[in-house]
């Protein structure tokens, strides 16, 4: 089966974002390293927490968007849960994949 043009772009932009995004994340990585100083390491390594969760949601939304392109395969119905991340003491947050298009909850 041929992809559409707009399940290409989208496949497309999702990787052009995630790839920039993993890059940022590399060089807030470097800087985590470099930190001098106890208030220094913990800001660098909030800024990481958070990129690294952003990270991961890019790469849920380029999965989907490559299944939709029949370029990977569909994972098990589990691994499109929603589930919680705790990225301090103080916040939490519901992470819900993205999805592909045909992907129905119960057998994938």
């Amino acid at each position: 089966m041929v992809a559409h043009l707009e399940d290409v772009e989208r496949l497309f932009e999702a990787v052009k974002n995630l790839r920039n995004e993993r890059r940022k994340m590399q060089k807030l990585s470097d800087k985590a390293r470099a930190a001098d100083g106890p208030k220094a390491i913990q800001k660098a390594n909030v800024d990481l927490n958070w990129q690294a969760f952003h990270v991961n949601r890019l790469e849920h939304a380029a999965h989907a968007a490559a299944v939709d392109c029949d370029i990977a395969d569909m994972r098990e119905a589990a691994r499109y849960k929603s589930y919680s991340v705790k990225l301090s003491g103080f916040h939490e947050y519901e992470v819900v994949p993205a999805k592909p298009r045909d992907f129905q909850g119960g057998a994938a």
